[in-house]
Formats: C-alpha cells, sequence, structure tokens
C-alpha cells in the first residue's frame, strides 16, 4: 500500500508541475505591461474620464450610486439626454473606486495598468493551451506582441477604456472555461465560463462579437463535431439576451442608434450609399496600416481629416483586394484549420462591429477599436514569421530560453519589434498627461479634424480662464480663436465651437461678438442649456433681467440638473426679491449638489431675506462649515 501511495503522490506531483513552466513567462509579460504603462500613473482625468467619472454625479455618490449606475444609461449622472450606452458594471467600478479615494485618477490610472497587466500574463497562458503542440515561442511573442503595441494606449491611458479591457478578459475568461468544459466535462467550467461573459457582456457590448469567436475555436482547436460545438456555444445567447433584456427596459429600444453626426463619423457626411461604402472601405486599411506601422497615433481622425472618397480612389481599391484576399485565404485554410486562417478570421469578426461596413457606429476611426481584434494580428505576425524563420513549429520543449537559443535570428528580429513596440507605446503614453497635451499632439497629426481643432481651443481657452496674466491670457485666447475658426471653417455648423468662441469674446470684454456667436450656437444647436445660461449672464450685465431671467429659465427647463444655471437663476430672482423662485431655484440646485458651500449660502441668505431666519440658519451654518471663508 505504501509503495503504491508513493506512486500515486509522485504522479500527481509530476501532473501539477506540468504547467509550471508557464508561470514565469506569464508574470514576464505582466510585468512588462505594468512597466511600458507606468509613466500614465501620474495622469489626470482625460476625454471621456470627466462624463464617467470626474463630472458624473452619479459615479460621485460612490457606492451609493451603484443602484442608480445599473438602472441608467452610461451617462446618466453627466448629461440630461436619452442615452444609448448601457455598460454598468465599468461605472459601478469607478463608483467604488470614488468612494475609497474620491476624485484621485491615481487609482483609476492603476486599476488600468493592473488590470492590463492581468490581461497580458493570462493571455499567454490562454494562448499556451490554445496552441499547445506547437512551440513555445508562438503564445509567448504572440502575447508580447499584443501587450506591447501601441494601438493600446488609448485603452489603458484613457481610465473611462475599463470597459475595453475588462470586457476583453471576461471573453478570455469565458473561452478559458469553454476549452476546460470541453476538455473534462464538469459543469463548473460552463458556469464559470458564463459568469465571465455576463461580466463582458455588461462591461463593454462588443463582447457580442465573441458569439462567432467561441464556435470557430472551437473548430480550429478541439476535435468535436461542428454540431456538438454549436449546441454548446448556444448557451452564450443568454448573457447575450439577458444583457439585451435590460438594457432595453433601462435604456428602451436595443436598436436605438447614437444621434450621430458627421463630426464624429464621416460617413454621415456621404452624398451617396456607394461613397458611404468606398470610405469605410478606406478606413480599414487605416487601420491595418496602423497596426503594422502605429504612427501617427491620434485620438480623433474624424471630419474632415480622412475626407470622402469613392471607388476610383487607389487606396480604396488596394484596401479593398487586401481584405478579399485575406478573407479568401482565411476560407481556403479552413479545412486544414492553418492558423493564419484563424488569426485572420479571429481579426475580421471581433473588428466587424466598428468597421462601418455593417451598421455605422458613433465614430469613423479609433485606435481603441483594434484592442481586441489586434490580437488576430499578433498570432498571424508571430506565426509567419516564424514560417520565415523555418522555426520548428511543433515540439515539446518547454523551456524558452533554450528555444531562445535555438532561434536567434527569429527570436532577435521578434525583440526588435516588441522594442520599437515598447518604445512607441511609451512616448505616446506621456501625451495622454491630460487633455490640453492630448489635443496639443493631436492637432498637429490631424490638422484638418474639426474636433480636434474644437477641443485644443477649448483647452486653451481655459487655460486662458484661469492665467492671472494679461499678455499670457491674451496669447491663450488669440490661440484658442485661431483654431475655433479652424474647426468652424472644416464644419460650418459646429455648434459648440460658436459657443466657446462667444464665452471667449466675452472674457475679452466684447459683448456683441460673443452675443453674435451665442445666438449662432443655438441656431445649429437650440437644445444648448450652457450657451443659454451665458446668453442670460450678458442680459444681466446690460441690465436687461427679464431677458436674463428667461434665458436662464431655458437653460434649466432644457437640462434640469444644470447646476449653473438654476444658480443664476436663483441669483438674479433674489436680487430682484422674487425670494419664492429664488428659494426655489437654489433648491433645485441643491438637489444636484448638496455638498455645495455657495448654494447652501445662497439658499441662506434667500431664506433670511424672506423672513425665514429660522430656516435659513442651518443652511448658513453648513455653508461656513464647508467654507469658513463664507463668513466675510
Amino acid at each position: 500500500m505504501a509503495k503504491k501511495q508513493t506512486k500515486k503522490t509522485i504522479k500527481k506531483t509530476a501532473k501539477k508541475s506540468t504547467n509550471n513552466h508557464l508561470i514565469f513567462p506569464a508574470l514576464l509579460i505582466g510585468a512588462l505591461a505594468f512597466f511600458i504603462y507606468s509613466n500614465t500613473l501620474g495622469h489626470q482625468y482625460t476625454l471621456d474620464d470627466f462624463s464617467a467619472i470626474k463630472d458624473n454625479y452619479v459615479t460621485q455618490k460612490g457606492v451609493e450610486g451603484i443602484p442608480t449606475i445599473f438602472k441608467t444609461h452610461y451617462r446618466y449622472g453627466y448629461w440630461n439626454s436619452p442615452g444609448e450606452l448601457y455598460r454598468p458594471f465599468t461605472l459601478a467600478m469607478f463608483a467604488l473606486e470614488w468612494e475609497i479615494s474620491p476624485d484621485s485618477p491615481f487609482i483609476g490610472h492603476l486599476m488600468n495598468v493592473l488590470f492590463y497587466a492581468l490581461t497580458g500574463a493570462l493571455l499567454f497562458v490562454f494562448l499556451a493551451k490554445l496552441f499547445k503542440g506547437h512551440s513555445l515561442l508562438l503564445p509567448f511573442f504572440a502575447a508580447l506582441i499584443y501587450i506591447s503595441h501601441p494601438v493600446h494606449v488609448e485603452v489603458v491611458a484613457n481610465i473611462k477604456s475599463r470597459d475595453e479591457i475588462i470586457a476583453f478578459l471576461g471573453c478570455l475568461g469565458a473561452v478559458f472555461g469553454l476549452l476546460n468544459y470541453w476538455k473534462n466535462k464538469k459543469s463548473k467550467w460552463l458556469i464559470i465560463s458564463l459568469l465571465s461573459y455576463f461580466i463582458a457582456m455588461f462591461s463593454k457590448e462588443n463582447a457580442i462579437t465573441f458569439l462567432a469567436i467561441f464556435p470557430l475555436i472551437g473548430y480550429f482547436f478541439t476535435k468535436k463535431s461542428l454540431k456538438e460545438i454549436l449546441s454548446i456555444c448556444a448557451i452564450f445567447l443568454v448573457p447575450v439576451v439577458v444583457y439585451l433584456l435590460v438594457r432595453q427596459g433601462v435604456i428602451g429600444n436595443v436598436l436605438k442608434a447614437k444621434e450621430t453626426v458627421a463630426l464624429d463619423n464621416v460617413l454621415y457626411a456621404t452624398a451617396s450609399g456607394i461613397e458611404q461604402f468606398a470610405t469605410a472601405i478606406l478606413l480599414l486599411g487605416k487601420y491595418l496600416v496602423t497596426l503594422v506601422f502605429p504612427h501617427p497615433l491620434g485620438s480623433d481622425f474624424g471630419y474632415n481629416q480622412i475626407p470622402i472618397t469613392g471607388f476610383l480612389d487607389w487606396k480604396v481599391l488596394l484596401s479593398g483586394l487586401v481584405h478579399l484576399g485575406l478573407l479568401g485565404y482565411a476560407i481556403k485554410g479552413l479545412k486544414d484549420k492553418k492558423i493564419e486562417s484563424f488569426a485572420i478570421l479571429f481579426y475580421l469578426i471581433n473588428f466587424s462591429i466598428f468597421s462601418n461596413i455593417f451598421i455605422k457606429i458613433g465614430s469613423s476611426f479609433g485606435d481603441r477599436f483594434l484592442y481586441v481584434a489586434s490580437l488576430g494580428f499578433a498570432i498571424g505576425l508571430t506565426y509567419v514569421l516564424m514560417k520565415l524563420f523555418k522555426v520548428n513549429q511543433v515540439g515539446k520543449e518547454q523551456n524558452l530560453a533554450k528555444l531562445f537559443r535555438q532561434n536567434i535570428p527569429f527570436s532577435s528580429i521578434m525583440g526588435v519589434i516588441i522594442l520599437l513596440f515598447c518604445a512607441k507605446t511609451m512616448s505616446r503614453n506621456t501625451v495622454w498627461y491630460d487633455s490640453y497635451s492630448l489635443y496639443a499632439a493631436d492637432v498637429k497629426n490631424a490638422p484638418n479634424s474639426a474636433k480636434l481643432n474644437y477641443h485644443f481651443a477649448l483647452e486653451t481657452a481655459k487655460k486662458g480662464d484661469a492665467e492671472s496674466n494679461p499678455e499670457k491670457k491674451k496669447e491663450y485666447y488669440t490661440e484658442a480663436k485661431k483654431h475655433l475658426n479652424k474647426a468652424l471653417e472644416i464644419f460650418p455648423q459646429y455648434h459648440d465651437a460658436y459657443g466657446r468662441l462667444g464665452l471667449t469674446y466675452y472674457y475679452e470684454k466684447n459683448p456683441n461678438e460673443a452675443m453674435k456667436n451665442y445666438e449662432l450656437a443655438v441656431k445649429y444647436k437650440p437644445n444648448n442649456a450652457t450657451v443659454y445660461s451665458n446668453m442670460g449672464t450678458l442680459f444681466f450685465e446690460q441690465k436687461n433681467y427679464q431677458k436674463a431671467i428667461e434665458s436662464y429659465e431655458k437653460a434649466v427647463n432644457i437640462d434640469p440638473r444644470f447646476v449653473d444655471g438654476w444658480r443664476n437663476l436663483g441669483s438674479i430672482n433674489a436680487m430682484s426679491q422674487k425670494f419664492p423662485e429664488a428659494i426655489n431655484a437654489f433648491h433645485k440646485a441643491l438637489e444636484i449638489e448638496p455638498e455645495n458651500a455657495v448654494l447652501n449660502f445662497y439658499l441662506g441668505q434667500s431664506l433670511r431675506d424672506s423672513g425665514n431666519v429660522s430656516e435659513a440658519q442651518p443652511y448658513l451654518e453648513k455653508a461656513y462649515r464647508l467654507d469658513p471663508s463664507l463668513r466675510k
């Protein structure tokens, strides 16, 4: 009995150690991912971080806001308009992080980098399992190419894009569980797989593409029949259907598209279906070029940086031929289950939802759209180079150091590519420090993008607003106006640009030009609450109090959660001794920002001046507690 037990123990130990060779490479890849993005940890909020975190009053409620997050659309806490996105899982993460460390971009950036590092480590283990029997160099270098690729900077450096990271992690977990279920038929793995896919779907809706990836992996990497594969993969319809039903219950019609304009997606400016299709194919080619040569990168290549085109454009024809060639090659290799075919299909399936071929989305081009699809590129590039350098594709050697020595030319080339990608990634990270640095860099790469010109002008003007030196203030405003006018030259209906141009003229004490631009802003966007509030301020300064009140009322009617509008409305009513109206306005504002010292002070003053001294006192005391300087 003792001898038998010893043999069993030895056998179990040997079995347990079979995956030990994966631990160190996985940790190495995870550590590299953390290292190349470590220079983002001191960064500020950028781009959509404001709508999801910094300026989102629901997120700022912390744990208390999480139930609301699951019952409302993605930007409910930021704007008072219908929303088309439902991504509660990552938004709940942001609320939890706010609870732990309020208004701290550091914790957001840290979590992004940690989750990305985890992605790198798990991706290698997943690929090693997928390509079992192949040289370990394939999963190792494919994972390194993926984790170092510069197109991922927008996802990792922008806190809000946690949704991409978590959705992909959830999909990886789902595939990993599915493979284990197919191997040992233990139902726990199927449950784990389903739970992982639930997390993915409730993080970002593009995880739906994995409905096609699950059977693709089953076909290429198992010996199951197509019937067996499809019968099991059909169970993943459950998370998708549940998500769509919940989404419909929260925001309405699941097919409702975002109200998109040409500024966001140039395809909305096309004159015909032919132009639209041709321009979409051109963009597909740009995505492929960016994967191979990721320079220059940009946060926006929108209208009109990439002009609308037709099928007489040689770039369109070349892009179309390349994509047809890739698809044809992939289909031809299906029967033999070629890895190149899998890599191509993985890329095309995952990218299909962003291609603007099947459905038009809210953007025409973005590096972030390559986040998951680029894994197909990483696998394909690694495998093709292995064939080119005649690396032994099949082998039981598990010592990476030995494999490197046996394949020095191949390993050296891969090392150079990865080093170049790392250098570009770390360099690109630096421009994501804040919105100003990002737009300052990107407007140089895309000078004909109306949105980039507008947003760079906006950030430049903000610096002018905060500047105390008159000469520097003037310099900032001059630069801002230059880019605002450039944005309007590119897109003459750009209402936001008119609104900010008007505000810049206001700060320059030019009320006539300010009002002229405000009027143009509301002409092209009649429901612009901020502009109406700014118009109210101009009317107030001109002592046209009735028009000022009408403008402020329009602002809060458009956006009932517009705090500045309620404060302005309350202030002018209080000044006109219309205390009931003033008190009502301040109460409305405090419902949104109960800890706002100035609002508590104004409400207290209005109550006191209306004769309600006892009711005023708690608000005044709270105001003094929040901001002692108000006692003066």
